[in-house]
């Protein structure tokens, strides 16, 4: 055990001793991180809910409705015109009186601009159902005979009734955007450009320089010889993920939820890409190759597994897909600890998957490891 601790942390070492290390651990990351979680977060100008109305109706039932949206968290502004500079606005058709009282189906327009508040949009979507399914359930109260005498009763008849609203349980309690998607998802696409770049490099270059060789045929073992490349690069991993959670807690006050699930997600997705490594230098016999072939599985894995990007928001299609790339399991798992706040019965699939990939790239590490060309 101490020969692969020893020839582990001297791998780390040629690493960190790089000139270029922090550049490429720390630096270039977070240009990745401040490009993509500037895009994917939610727009910051209206978190209580601005909500404009246009209301053409002609008759009671408009206005009545509008009164009902007009609550504590949302900031509504009644135009008399289709803004032109809005956030989200709302319009209720000229005819609304008219059919409701005629007992037919109409539509109510809610539009909103891309770059809103996702979720004061949400709570603007939620107060505008609660209002409509309030004055529906009104109106089956008072019957259909005396509907048009609706408005000639109390207020406090037309305010009997009280609906209440919460999300189901383990439904998603933030919206996968902003810094605590992007920061995971860049750590998961450097993990495996580090660690299969570097680690992939120095299996290669040991291997032609015959240091394999002499620690082989030193005191070693060749499953010791074996266990340190993997050790070395699994803290070469770790390493990398321990840099941009440290950064992304002081600068973007990262939230990882639950840290326990969160740490085993990230050391089994850096064991994965650490024998993914070894393979790639085993099989490669030049610095250029192993650069690009690692830069391109590292970028396609990344947008496949929605590094880039919540998964959340693709098509189906590209869902499935992104399932054959490590990193795929690896975001799942995070969103569904930090923004769906599951346990651990509910994530454990994605660690068995995980876990899947790591046997078989832990296969083809040993398969194709050369300790000579």
């Amino acid at each position: 055990m101490r020969k692969i601790w020893h020839i582990g942390i001297t791998d780390l070492k040629l690493i960190v001793k790089d000139k270029m290390f922090f550049f490429w651990s720390l630096l270039f990351p977070m240009i990745f991180i401040y490009i993509f979680g500037s895009l994917f977060t939610a727009g910051r100008t209206d978190t209580k809910s601005a909500l404009m109305v246009l209301n053409k109706d002609k008759g009671q039932w408009g206005a009545y409705l509008i009164e009902k949206i007009d609550a504590p968290g949302i900031e509504l502004k009644k135009v008399d015109a289709i803004p032109k500079d809005y956030i989200r606005f709302v319009i209720i058709p000229e005819n609304f009186s008219q059919n409701i009282e005629a007992f037919k189906s109409q539509s109510i327009t809610l539009m909103q601009k891309s770059d809103s508040n996702l979720k004061a949009g949400r709570m603007a979507e939620t107060k505008i159902m609660q209002s409509i399914i309030k004055l529906i359930t009104e109106m089956i109260i008072k019957g259909e005979k005396d509907i048009k005498t609706f408005f000639d009763k109390k207020p406090e008849f037309r305010s009997m009734v009280e609906i209440k609203t919460r999300f189901p349980d383990k439904t998603i309690t933030k919206i996968p955007s902003g810094f605590d998607h992007t920061i995971p998802g860049i750590l998961v696409q450097f993990i495996m450009i580090m660690v299969l770049v570097s680690g992939g490099i120095i299996v290669m270059e040991d291997r032609k320089r015959g240091i394999l060789s002499r620690v082989l045929f030193s005191s070693a073992s060749y499953l010791e010889l074996l266990g340190g490349k993997f050790f070395g690069r699994l803290l070469m991993g770790l390493l990398q993920s321990l840099i941009l959670i440290i950064v992304g807690m002081i600068m973007f006050h990262l939230n990882l939820g639950n840290f326990l699930y969160s740490f085993l997600n990230i050391l089994i997705f850096s064991a994965c890409m650490a024998c993914l490594s070894i393979f790639i230098g085993s099989v490669l016999n030049s610095e250029e190759v192993i650069v690009g072939v690692a830069i391109l599985t590292g970028n396609i894995f990344a947008a496949l597994g929605g590094s880039w990007w919540p998964m959340e928001v693709v098509p189906d299609t590209f869902k499935i897909v992104g399932m054959i790339s490590p990193s795929y399991w690896a975001m799942k798992t995070f969103h569904q600890v930090i923004f769906f706040k599951e346990g651990f019965s509910e994530i454990l699939i994605n660690f068995v998957v995980l876990s899947v990939f790591f046997l078989v790239f832990m296969f083809l590490a040993v398969r194709y490891f050369k300790i000579r060309d």
